[in-house]
C-alpha cells in the first residue's frame, strides 16, 4: 500500500499538454444542479474557536453597553465591545455599525443576531444562542455547529472564522457568539445570508449531522443589507516595490482590516501578500505586528488577524480593532508607508 502513495506522489501532468473541451448545454445544467446540491447539502462541522479572556472579561465589565463613535444607532454589548478591545473612545469606528436584532425561534431553540459592524471587506456578527428554558448552556465545554456561515452576494469567495464570547452565567441557557468573514470584493450595500445550523457539544462524530442530539437543534436562517459607513483610509495607491515580485499597487487600512492589492500577479500565481509581514507604527514609536490568533494567545502581542487572498488582493481581518489616527505609518515586508493625518 505504501508503495502505491509513494507512486502516486512522484505522478504529474502536463497541463498544457491538453486542450479544453467546451461542455454541452446538458452537462453544464448538470454542473449547476450537482452545484446547487453540494450547497443545499450538510457542511464539515464548525468547531468554536476561544480566545484567552482574562483581561477581556474585565473591559466587558467596564463597557456594559458602549457605544459605536458618534451619532451611531447601534449600542454593542459589553462581550463583544471587549472582543474587539474596544476603550471608552470608539469614535475611530464612526457609524461602521448597525443593529439588526434579527430572532428566530424554532422548537428547538432561538437565535438571535445582534447586528453588524464591517468595512469594505470585512464583517462581524455578533449572535446569541438560547436554549428552552430549564435547558443549561455551559459556557465552559466545548461546542461546534454543524453550520455557521455568513455569505454575500459581493463575492463568490469568503474566509469565515467563529468564535465564542465569554459566558458570564455558565448556569443559564444561552451561548453569545460572534461570526466575522472577509471578502477581497467591496461588502458594503450588498445582501447578506447568515445560518447557523445544530448547536451541539464536544465530545461527538462531526462526520454527521446532530439534528438528534445537538443542544440548541434547527436550521436558524437569516437575510440582511450590510448597510454601514466605511473608515478605511488610502495609505497609497502608488505602485511600490516592497519585496514580492510584483509591486504593491494599493494600500488601505481602516480600524478593522488590512487591504493590499498587487499589480500584475498572473492568476495561476499564489499571492506571496498572505505571507507578508505587516506592522503598524504607533505615535510613540512602538511596533505592533499582525500576528495569528494563536499567535496572540501565546504572547498576548501584536494584533492578532486572519488573512485571505484571492487573486491580486489580500485582506487581513483584525480581531482586536485600531485607532489609524494613532498610528504615524504602517510597514510591508519593510518598507514604511507614512499615514497621513495621525497622532504623529
Amino acid at each position: 500500500m505504501n508503495d502505491i502513495y509513494d507512486a502516486l506522489n512522484h505522478v504529474s501532468m502536463d497541463l498544457d499538454g491538453y486542450t479544453p473541451v467546451p461542455l454541452t448545454a446538458g452537462e453544464k445544467e448538470r454542473q449547476v444542479r450537482r452545484l446547487l446540491a453540494a450547497e443545499k447539502g450538510p457542511r464539515p462541522a464548525v468547531r468554536i474557536h476561544r480566545r484567552r479572556w482574562a483581561v477581556l472579561a474585565a473591559a466587558a465589565a467596564l463597557t456594559a453597553c458602549l457605544a459605536v463613535g458618534a451619532g451611531a444607532a447601534h449600542a454593542w454589548s459589553g462581550d463583544f465591545a471587549a472582543f474587539l478591545g474596544l476603550g471608552g473612545g470608539a469614535d475611530s469606528l464612526g457609524d461602521m455599525s448597525k443593529g439588526l436584532g434579527l430572532s428566530q425561534t424554532l422548537p428547538g431553540g432561538t437565535v438571535t443576531l445582534e447586528g453588524v459592524l464591517g468595512d469594505d471587506y470585512c464583517i462581524y456578527l455578533p449572535f446569541t444562542v438560547e436554549a428552552p428554558q430549564g435547558q443549561v448552556l455551559d459556557g465552559t465545554l466545548d461546542y461546534g455547529f454543524d453550520n455557521c456561515t455568513l455569505y454575500s452576494d459581493a463575492s463568490n469567495g469568503m474566509v469565515q472564522h467563529v468564535q465564542m464570547l465569554p459566558d458570564d452565567d455558565p448556569t443559564d441557557n444561552k451561548l453569545r457568539f460572534v461570526m466575522m468573514a472577509s471578502s477581497t470584493e467591496p461588502l458594503r450595500g450588498k445582501t447578506a445570508e447568515a445560518t447557523v445550523w445544530n448547536l451541539f457539544s464536544y465530545p461527538t462524530d462531526t462526520s454527521r449531522l446532530h439534528d438528534e442530539d445537538a443542544v440548541v437543534p434547527g436550521r436558524f436562517q437569516f437575510s440582511f443589507r450590510l448597510d454601514y459607513e466605511d473608515r478605511s483610509v488610502l495609505v497609497s495607491d502608488q505602485s511600490t516595490d516592497v519585496g514580492l515580485g510584483w509591486p504593491l499597487a494599493r494600500l488601505e487600512l481602516s480600524p478593522v482590516s488590512v487591504y493590499l492589492e498587487l499589480d500584475g500577479l498572473p492568476e495561476d500565481e499564489m499571492n506571496p501578500a498572505f505571507d507578508a509581514s505587516v506592522v503598524l507604527i504607533g505615535a510613540d514609536g512602538s511596533r505592533q505586528a499582525l500576528v495569528s490568533d494563536w499567535e496572540y494567545d501565546q504572547t498576548g502581542q501584536g494584533i492578532p488577524a486572519l488573512g485571505f487572498a484571492s487573486g491580486e488582493k489580500t485582506v487581513f481581518q483584525l480581531f482586536r480593532a485600531i485607532d489609524p489616527a494613532q498610528y504615524t505609518a504602517i510597514e510591508v515586508n519593510g518598507v514604511s508607508f507614512p499615514l497621513a493625518g495621525s497622532a504623529g
